[in-house]
Parts: structure tokens; C-alpha cells; sequence
């Protein structure tokens, strides 16, 4: 759910929230790529949303910086299928969509499609195509990774009403035993 979005979550920070950091993931084949994303459920974490641009003013330049309230905590589980089952903040039900990976010159793209029914939160347009993020930019905001699918999210139902709030994978698990 990124979107073309600059995302900075740590930006210049070599994240291994994937595994290997991201540089060596661009240098490896696709299939050894896809089995660091199939089969997981990742956990991420977007507090803001920073859409940065620079301007020439006279002689110089000039930084300018857009922000908006990010998701917050987002639990999503990627199937070895391509669907994907995305536990979003604030929705009573699993958003059902499809994940790809995309290798667009020398580096890898993950994109997700959740179909017209759904809206892109920055700018509210249907969800109805593929939107691809940078591994680059996607990987400094996942904060957790675990096997499978811990919460069962394939299922459709969801334990609970998610809220934006960072947290843990661990501590969410607690609260679906209570």
C-alpha cells in the first residue's frame, strides 16, 4: 500500500528486513528474490507519508516537502500464490488482493493490486492496478517478518480491529489468545 509514494523510513539505512540487505537482493536472481517475500507475513510500519520536491528559485533551489498521516502498523501475508491478505488499520474485514514481484532494470519492484473497490489512501484513487514500490523503499519500513501466516488472514476473518499504533507481531499474537 505505498503507492509511488517516497517513502522515507530510513532512508539510507541498508535495511535486512528482507534478509540480505537490499543492494544484495538486487544482484540475485528472481527466484531466489520471490522466496524472501512468498509464504511470509510482513509487518509494516508508516508513520508519514513525505512526497519531497526541489524547485529552482532565482539561482538556487528550494525544498519543499508534502506530509500526510501515514497508515500506521499494517500486517499483510503473501501468499506463494500472489494473493495477498492485507490487515489495514481501522477495517473490520482482510483486504483480498495480489502481489507480484516486478524486476525493472537492475533492481526489484513489489507490486500489489487490491482491485476498485479499494482506495489508495494518498489519493483516493481505486486500487484497481498494479502499484509498484522499490524493494529499496519498501524494506526500511517493514518492521517485522515471520514465516506463514500467523493470523490467519487467508481465512478472510481478522482477530481484531487493527490500530495504527507501532507494535509487535509478538504482541498482536497475545491479543488473539485473549
Amino acid at each position: 500500500m505505498l503507492g509511488a509514494v517516497l517513502v522515507l523510513a530510513g532512508c539510507g539505512v541498508q535495511s535486512k528486513a528482507l534478509g540480505p540487505p537490499v543492494y544484495e537482493i538486487y544482484r540475485m536472481p528472481e527466484e531466489e528474490v520471490r522466496p524472501l517475500l512468498a509464504g511470509k507475513t510482513m509487518m509494516t510500519f508508516i508513520d508519514v507519508y513525505r512526497d519531497c520536491h526541489t524547485i529552482p528559485v532565482g539561482q538556487y533551489f528550494s525544498s519543499y516537502c508534502n506530509e500526510r498521516p501515514g497508515p500506521g502498523t499494517q500486517v499483510e501475508f503473501l501468499a506463494e500464490d500472489g494473493w495477498s491478505y492485507l490487515w489495514y488499520p481501522g477495517n473490520r474485514g482482510v483486504v483480498r488482493g495480489q502481489w507480484t514481484l516486478h524486476h525493472w532494470y537492475d533492481k526489484y519492484a513489489i507490486c500489489f493490486r487490491y482491485g476498485a473497490a479499494t482506495r489508495k489512501p494518498m489519493t483516493k484513487d481505486p486500487r484497481d492496478s498494479f502499484d509498484c514500490t522499490l524493494l529499496s523503499d519498501y524494506a526500511p519500513t517493514v518492521a517485522e517478518k515471520r514465516e506463514g501466516d500467523p493470523f490467519n488472514l487467508a481465512s478472510g476473518r481478522l482477530p481484531f480491529v487493527l490500530v495504527r499504533d507501532k507494535t509487535t507481531i509478538d504482541d498482536l499474537l497475545k491479543r488473539t489468545t485473549q
